[in-house]
């Protein structure tokens, strides 16, 4: 999966529509398509895992299982998993900083 593409095809409606026309679907189709391919992780791209009730892990996507669960390859050496492929959830992980005064 090409994600430069795929951005390119979100940018581009004149595009979408000449794709989608022959297939019967609508602009807004093709961009609800596009917009779920490109949350969709590829292999190499770094996300987070929840492998338990109290742990999540980062690491490098390696491959989906059909329940929902990924794998990946943790490569942090200051944990016990060094470079282990590690099992579970995906989830959405978003830090925010606070703002603050800075001195």
């Amino acid at each position: 999966m090409n994600k430069k593409l795929i951005q390119q095809l979100r940018d581009d409606k004149e595009t979408r529509r000449a794709i989608a026309a022959p297939f019967g679907l609508g602009d807004d189709a093709m961009l609800a398509a596009l917009n779920t391919l490109s949350n969709e992780p590829v292999k190499g791209d770094v996300i987070t895992i929840e492998v338990s009730d109290y742990m999540w892990v980062r690491g490098e996507y390696l491959c989906a299982a059909t329940d929902g669960r990924v794998q990946v390859r943790t490569s942090d050496s200051n944990y016990y998993w060094d470079h282990e492929v590690c099992e579970g959830k995906r989830v959405d992980l978003v830090i925010k900083g606070e703002e603050g005064e800075t001195t």
